[in-house]
């Protein structure tokens, strides 16, 4: 009883892992692209809850198939140099025999995303870029805004929780290997408090096996988890909110951070809710949220925190529930979508931002509202010797040129979002205004 059975029973093949199908065809389909020599991404980005059988999957298939895994956790190993020692140096050679194939597993990747490890991620975009090895990239809630690169160079497979029938039906093949016996009753109770995770119902198991003590006292000691919400999930609990107290755990319980939460939420209240006045009221609570939250952020006075997470929390619930909405399913936000989607236009702009703000001597923010709203007007136009004035490029042209057919009072704000000092994804607020999120 010394090994753990999560490792003494983990897949050795794909078709021993658990559930999620449809999942398991995506990967394997995707690994044989790199097998033909022509993979549809370099990497691959399997997401869903903790416990679904992501990892065990790229284990199985490559114990299945012959492959070599370097298996690095991304969370601990979240620096740039790090990275490019570790992973970089696996992606460009091959095993020493040159007989194996290799898999490079990152597992973990939502836990670089944190500000000292800012370079993690744009080396890991830039090495899956030229990699000569499949890169399976693995994590549990992959839509922080800092993610973006890795979403958009990757294949991303999702993973659901696993039904409470297929956890039982595995638990008792561990059992029947083991020669124990565990009641039906029990077996039920432990696949509904794993939640849809197979590795603590395992878990679960084994510690009541090795008690040999009452069932019943040992199942109500084991609790149910604490686990990390992905942000549908706080979604979820937003809108489902009836109390302050249930609100105020819904953020405190997470780990988002509380601008992206408030983007979230704000970019489904239309999908929730449909009276104009309910609507009304839910972007009024938002808006004192963001109020509150800024001025903790300026003033640093933390204590105001307590107004932001009742009002984030549980307004848009109790709303939502006052009103009898019923709400139809969320939805990645598109704010954020608008963001990557744009974001090669952005990086130009930018570039011919800082082209026209030294020619001009002005600053990026002034040359941004002063100058480059009539340049892409003139540009449109087909004023060529600006262009060559400023030597821009065709792209930065191109670029331009997008901006060009919007007043310059709109032209001006896009052309800003484009600074990296800027928020992404919400406009700076002014001191003391009040606004709607």
């Amino acid at each position: 009883m010394s090994l753990p059975w999560t490792e003494k029973y983990r897949p050795r093949r794909v078709a021993e892992v658990v559930g999620n199908d449809e999942a398991k065809k995506q990967f394997e389909e995707w690994m044989r692209g790199w097998e033909r020599g022509n993979p549809s991404t370099k990497a691959a980005l399997l997401v869903g809850p903790p416990g679904t059988g992501k990892t065990s999957l790229v284990l199985a298939y490559a114990s299945e198939h012959g492959y070599d895994v370097v298996e690095v956790n991304a969370s601990d190993e979240r620096s740039s140099e790090k990275l490019k020692t570790i992973v970089g140096e696996s992606a460009r050679q091959t095993t020493l025999g040159g007989t194996r194939r290799r898999i490079i597993l990152l597992d973990e990747v939502d836990g670089i995303a944190g500000r000292e490890a800012a370079g993690g991620i744009a080396t890991l975009a830039s090495i899956i870029k030229s990699t000569r090895t499949p890169i399976v990239m693995v994590a549990n809630d992959p839509w922080s805004p800092r993610l973006a690169p890795l979403r958009e160079s990757a294949l991303m497979i999702k993973f659901n929780k696993l039904r409470q029938r297929e956890i039982v039906s595995h638990l008792k093949k561990i059992l029947e290997s083991e020669g124990v016996h565990l009641d039906e009753e029990a077996l039920a109770e432990i696949a509904r408090r794993s939640e849809g995770d197979m590795r603590s119902a395992i878990n679960d198991t084994q510690i009541l096996v090795s008690s040999r003590g009452a069932t019943g006292s040992l199942l109500a000691t084991l609790g149910l988890r604490d686990r990390q919400k992905t942000s549908f999930e706080v979604l979820a609990e937003v809108f489902g909110s009836t109390t302050a107290l249930s609100g105020r755990a819904a953020i405190q319980g997470s780990d988002m951070e509380i601008e992206d939460i408030i983007t979230w939420v704000c970019d489904n209240v239309l999908n929730q809710i449909r009276s104009p006045q309910a609507i009304a009221d839910v972007f009024k609570m938002l808006a004192d949220a963001d109020l509150h939250h800024s001025r903790v952020k300026r003033l640093q006075r933390w204590e105001l925190l307590r107004y932001v997470a009742p009002l984030l929390g549980a307004g848009p619930g109790v709303v939502k529930h006052m009103y009898g909405e019923k709400g139809v399913r969320f939805e990645f936000p598109s704010t954020i979508r608008f963001m990557q989607q744009t974001r090669e236009q952005r990086s130009l702009v930018q570039s011919a931002l800082a082209k026209v703000a030294a020619k001009t001597r002005m600053s990026r923010t002034k040359a941004a509202s002063e100058m480059l709203p009539f340049l892409a007007e003139m540009l449109r136009k087909g004023e060529k010797g600006v262009a060559r004035y400023f030597e821009l490029s065709d792209e930065e042209v191109k670029a331009l040129v997008g901006l060009g057919g919007r007043p310059p009072s709109e032209a001006a704000p896009a052309a800003k979002a484009a600074h990296p000092r800027e928020r992404a994804t919400r406009p700076r607020q002014t001191r003391g205004a009040r606004r709607s999120p």
